[in-house]
C-alpha cells in the first residue's frame, strides 16, 4: 500500500506560500499572548510551529496545528490518496460532480512498469488542453475533479500495481475533506486560540484583539485581501459569535 509522504509534499505553489505564512502570523500573536516564557515556547513547540510543505512536515519538525487545520488526514492504502495534503488541494476525487469542481478530461498512465504514473488531462478557463503528470497536480490552475468514469478505463492495471507506484502516484484528496483555503485559515485561528485558552491559560479577549489585528499587519503578499477580511468576520462580532465561525458549525 501506499506509505510515505505525499508526492510533491515539498512544493508550494506562490499563493500557497504566501497562505502558510499568514498562519505564521497567526501563531505569533497567539503566542504573544501566552503569560510566561516556558509557556510560550511550549505552545510553538507542541503546536505552532509551521513547515513550508503541503503535509505540516514529519517528525519533530511537523506542526501540530497546522497539521489538524490546513490539511487532509493522513491516509494509505491501494488508491491515490495523498498522505496529508492541503485541503485546498486543487484535485480531488468523488462519486459524483461536486459544484466546486471542474470534471478532467480524462487520465493517462505513463511510463512503464514501477515508473508508471498517472498523467491528468484537463481544459483549462480558455479551453486549452493542458496534462498535469502525478507530482505537477498541485500546479493545477484551478479545483478539478477525477471520477469513477475516468478511472474505469485503467482498473486492471492498477490491481498489479506495487505499494511503491501507489505511494509515488499520491496526488489527490477526498472532496469531502476539502474547503477554501480562507476556511482552512479560519480553522486554524479557532483552534490556535482554543488551545491557547485551555491549556496555557491564555486571556480569550486579548487573543480575539490580537489575531483580529494579524490582517492589518500581514506583510506577506497579497492573497486577496477580500478574502482575508472574510476570515476575520467572525472577530469582529460579540464573544458569542465565535460558536458561528466555519469551523464550530460543522
Amino acid at each position: 500500500m501506499a506509505s510515505g509522504r505525499t508526492i510533491s509534499a515539498s512544493f508550494l505553489t506562490e499563493p500557497e506560500g504566501r497562505v502558510i505564512r499568514l498562519c505564521q502570523s497567526i501563531s505569533t500573536a497567539i503566542g504573544e499572548a501566552i503569560t510566561g516564557a516556558e509557556p510560550r515556547r511550549d505552545f510553538v513547540k507542541q503546536y505552532g510551529k509551521i513547515s513550508n510543505t503541503r503535509d505540516a512536515g514529519t517528525g519533530v519538525g511537523a506542526g501540530k496545528l497546522q497539521r489538524d487545520a490546513l490539511c487532509t488526514r493522513g491516509r494509505q492504502g491501494k488508491a491515490p490518496f495523498s498522505n496529508r495534503n492541503l485541503r485546498w488541494h486543487p484535485l480531488v476525487v468523488a462519486a459524483e460532480k461536486p459544484s466546486f469542481a471542474k470534471e478532467i478530461e480524462r487520465i493517462e498512465i505513463l511510463g512503464a512498469g514501477n515508473a508508471q504514473t498517472f498523467n491528468f488531462v484537463l481544459k483549462d478557463a480558455r479551453g486549452r488542453q493542458r496534462k498535469f503528470p502525478a507530482d505537477k497536480v498541485y500546479s493545477m490552475p484551478e479545483r478539478f475533479v477525477a471520477l469513477p468514469k475516468h478511472w474505469l478505463p485503467h482498473i486492471e492495471a492498477l490491481r498489479h500495481w506495487s505499494d511503491a507506484m501507489w505511494t509515488q502516484n499520491s496526488c489527490v484528496i477526498a472532496a469531502q475533506e476539502s474547503c477554501h483555503w480562507w476556511d482552512a485559515v479560519e480553522t486554524y485561528a479557532v483552534l490556535g486560540i482554543a488551545i491557547a485558552v485551555e491549556f496555557y491559560g491564555a486571556d480569550f479577549d486579548e487573543l480575539r484583539a490580537k489575531v483580529g489585528r494579524v490582517p492589518t499587519n500581514y506583510r506577506g503578499g497579497n492573497i486577496s485581501q477580500i478574502r482575508v477580511r472574510e476570515v476575520w468576520r467572525v472577530w469582529k462580532s460579540p464573544r458569542s459569535n465565535i460558536s458561528k465561525s466555519t469551523t464550530c458549525s460543522r
